[in-house]
């Protein structure tokens, strides 16, 4: 496909004339170069704008992780200032009823402690212990029993992890005392369980900080519009900015990145590129380990790619319009150079009419001049010679064309289809060099007529050949399946008693169905007791019953009459010679089936000598 592209793209150059071929060619040398060190420059800015952008994502995010690992230090701490207090957790876990002065006593002493670190600390949005001790009075904003968490679905695996930290967020924080929706802010909080005596679950301590505190770049208050941070869970849980205008501009979807992300993530930092909806998107990833979750940030590349665009196509179009401009000039300037060699030409064409009197001028500063100048000696031995023509007698003209009549034999034929290969084979047409070398094939064949009998495996060559030719025509549609022994080849058959037979099942039987499927001709030969059975099968149309007896009758009788599988005419004369030369025991036999295939068979008698079968032999060897 692609070769028969390219062939037709230099013949329709080649019927160009001299003066569009050196445009053609003016515009090709320097629109490729421009075009490519355009196209590759512009990939090379976007390569470099991407990577610069991917570096500063990348810095941001580590910066944001110290915020965030910051943060995390300052809760455990937090958390940990509380397990630690001696006094406050005695109080939790006593078992005994407090009197009055003892819960003055608490009050004034450890929990104003406790409540000191929420204020020294004001990122610290909550610090809740729950206990499930029933000795334990609530004191509000840190000590609750442990019933107002009894539907939080954290609360059991916080339980199960003995101690060890668990982080949970929470989207709509709400008043402990279920009273009022708190602040209607998310938070996130680390959990830890207090066990006392050892493995005996005396509750569970929060400490909470709000999203926008834990998170500052998610949900900073400078909205740049092309870009947004947001963070993945342990449960691949979205955390991000409600108010980020570019996620609600661009309705960026979260299956998109999912499926993106999912691809890419390893326990590092990293960076993929990703499209959604048409939008180019720049994703840079961080691992937290604390908090088993994923910061990520989103950058659109859509402003960078457009500058680029713009960029390329106003240099694209600048070198267009140079380029148009500059072949115009050129187009004049051949125009000029080419005048003479157009005058020439003119005057070639009145001689190729006829008119051999023509004046031909002639610069003799030049190289069209010069050519001029050779063409009007021509012209003039021309004249000269027509001249001398016109004296000649008839019996003199009549021995001249006798002469040129003897000349044209098969060598000059031979020549010229062996010339008509070399040029299709320095154009690089290979499908019509092998078409002619079958076709040469096939005529010293059919002019080499020295004997009525030939080797079988000349006849197949032959058949070969013939099938090589058609298939240029018809587009390989054709397929030739050989089923017959080494042993066979030198066998002797009459000369061109394959080739009729063959041709009639392409015309009449495969033709008419190579647009639907694959033409395939089997030729088989085998050694039976009445001597070699030679097969010609098709898989095209086949007849009816009433179709095959009238031409197997028509063959028989040797009548050429028309029918619907063809005249016959080349089956009758393939018929008449098996008879004339073997016998009445020899013939052709037809047997067919419509819509299914056609098959031709006769006999042969088994004659082959040594000498061909070596030679057969010999052949197949090389």
């Amino acid at each position: 496909m692609a070769g028969n592209i390219k062939t037709k793209i230099f013949e329709m150059f080649l019927k160009l004339s001299l003066q569009q071929k050196f445009i053609a060619l003016y515009i090709f040398i320097i629109m490729i170069p421009v075009v490519a060190f355009t196209l590759i420059y512009t990939r090379q800015v976007d390569e470099s704008a991407i990577k610069d952008i991917t570096t500063k994502n990348e810095y941001l995010l580590e910066v944001e992780k110290v915020h965030i690992e910051n943060n995390i230090e300052s809760m455990r701490r937090t958390a940990q200032m509380v397990v630690s207090d001696n006094e406050f957790i005695d109080f939790v876990k006593s078992r005994d009823e407090t009197n009055v002065d003892e819960l003055l006593n608490f009050k004034m002493n450890a929990f104003s402690n406790v409540s000191r670190l929420q204020v020294n600390n004001p990122t610290i949005e909550n610090i809740h212990l729950y206990t499930n001790n029933p000795f334990v009075n609530e004191m509000w904003p840190i000590l609750f029993s442990e019933e107002r968490i009894a539907d939080k679905p954290w609360k059991q695996e916080a339980i199960d992890r003995n101690g060890m930290e668990m982080w949970w967020y929470e989207q709509q924080d709400y008043d402990i005392l279920g009273r009022y929706p708190y602040r209607a802010n998310a938070k996130i909080s680390v959990l830890r369980e207090l066990d006392y005596p050892k493995d005996e679950h005396l509750g569970i301590i929060e400490i909470s900080m709000l999203q926008k505190n834990f998170f500052p770049k998610m949900f900073s208050t400078v909205d740049a519009g092309d870009s947004a941070m947001m963070v993945i869970d342990q449960n691949s849980n979205y955390i991000v900015n409600p108010e980020n205008r570019f996620l609600k501009e661009n309705e960026i979807r979260i299956d998109t990145l999912t499926s993106h992300f999912e691809k890419e993530k390893k326990k590092e930092s990293f960076s993929f590129y990703y499209e959604d909806q048409g939008l180019p998107i720049l994703a840079g990833a961080v691992y937290i380990e604390a908090i088993d979750s994923y910061m990520l940030s989103l950058v659109s590349l859509e402003t960078i790619f457009a500058d680029t665009e713009n960029t390329r196509n106003l240099v694209l179009g600048g070198i267009v319009f140079l380029v148009l401009i500059l072949s115009f000039l050129t187009y004049k300037m051949i125009s000029y150079l080419l005048k003479e060699m157009y005058r020439l030409m003119s005057t070639m064409k009145k001689a190729e009419a006829g008119d051999f009197g023509v004046k031909v001028e002639v610069d003799e500063y030049s190289e069209i001049g010069q050519l001029a100048y050779h063409f009007r000696s021509m012209l003039a031995k021309i004249n000269r010679l027509i001249a001398e023509a016109v004296h000649k007698n008839a019996v003199t003209k009549e021995a001249e064309l006798k002469a040129l009549k003897t000349q044209i034999d098969s060598h000059f034929l031979f020549n010229t289809l062996e010339n008509i290969k070399m040029m299709a084979e320095i154009k690089g047409d290979y499908e019509t060099s092998d078409a002619v070398t079958s076709l040469g094939s096939m005529m010293r064949y059919n002019l080499k007529w020295k004997n009525d009998f030939v080797l079988l495996q000349e006849e197949l060559t032959h058949i070969k050949h013939y099938i090589d030719i058609m298939n240029l025509r018809l587009e390989n549609r054709l397929t030739l399946k050989v089923d017959v022994p080494d042993k066979l080849l030198a066998s002797e058959v009459l000369k061109m008693s394959l080739q009729p037979i063959v041709e009639n099942s392409v015309k009449h039987g495969l033709i008419p169905l190579l647009a639907e499927k694959q033409g395939v001709i089997k030729l088989s030969a085998e050694r039976t007791d009445s001597g070699i059975l030679i097969e010609i099968e098709d898989n095209g149309t086949g007849m009816n019953d009433r179709e095959k007896d009238g031409l197997s009758e028509k063959i028989t009788a040797g009548q050429h009459t028309e029918t619907l599988h063809g005249s016959g005419i080349g089956l009758v004369n393939v018929n008449e010679r098996l008879l004339l030369h073997y016998g009445t025991d020899y013939g052709l036999q037809i047997e067919s089936e419509e819509g299914a295939f056609t098959k031709v068979s006769f006999l042969v008698p088994d004659l082959q000598t040594k000498g061909d079968l070596q030679h057969v032999q010999s052949v197949n060897s090389g």
